[in-house]
């Protein structure tokens, strides 16, 4: 999932149960028996609280895994803070409700019989977490670990720290090239480049099927 399916449309919410299951991530942290807050954001944040941050880092550091020599995980989950400020609202309080259910002690005794906040796991019980939400039987459970394990890859690898290692140049400067050869035509209008829309194929009519069509034997 891309970050431009973060969209107006619901992100995670899937009928009564989803909706219901989004609540208690909204309660999440009332009932939680205290986050563990790790390194503190570089910077200061957008639109995750400190908390939420805490659990993104926790996250990213079980789903982001570098190989060797790759750069340290340090900034990610205020990277995905970054990005998420160039999502729609209703998407953001949706991805601000399922950390929410990723911490709580009370959506984790509800799900897994566990009371310890995912942040105060070990790394092995937080996998086994992980694990469970991506096979689980609840839609708002699998598109929640999709959604929070794609942030999680896009802030880390949307970094300019990672792209030196993965080889990356970097996005360009710009699309125009003025190098570009420059369409003469004499007199004539340049083609259409591929995927110009056109009317008549948007309505079903494709002229050259037609004729072919018309002429099989």
């Amino acid at each position: 999932m891309g970050m431009s399916s973060l969209s107006r449309r619901s992100l995670i919410k899937r009928g009564l149960v989803g909706g219901a299951v989004l609540a208690v991530g909204g309660a999440g942290f009332l009932a939680s028996r205290g986050t563990r807050r790790g390194k503190p954001p570089p910077r200061p944040l957008s639109v995750l609280s400190e908390d939420e941050h805490a659990v993104m880092q926790a996250i990213a550091a079980r789903v982001v895994l570098p190989g060797a020599g790759a750069p340290p995980l340090d900034d990610t989950a205020w990277n995905v803070d970054q990005i998420l400020t160039a999502v729609d609202p209703s998407a953001v309080k949706e991805v601000k409700q399922v950390l929410g259910l990723f911490e709580s002690a009370l959506a984790g005794f509800l799900f897994g019989g566990r009371v310890t906040p995912f942040t105060r796991m070990e790394p092995e019980e937080q996998d086994r977490v992980l694990r469970e939400w991506q096979q689980s039987r609840l839609l708002v459970r699998r598109t929640g670990f999709s959604a929070l394990k794609t942030l999680a890859l896009a802030g880390y690898y949307g970094s300019s720290a990672t792209w030196p290692y993965l080889g990356y140049p970097g996005p360009p400067i710009a699309f125009n090239d003025p190098g570009a050869p420059v369409w003469k035509g004499g007199g004539q209008p340049r083609p259409d480049s591929p995927g110009v829309f056109k009317e008549e194929e948007a309505e079903g009519t494709f002229p050259d099927a037609d004729i072919a069509e018309k002429h099989a034997p």
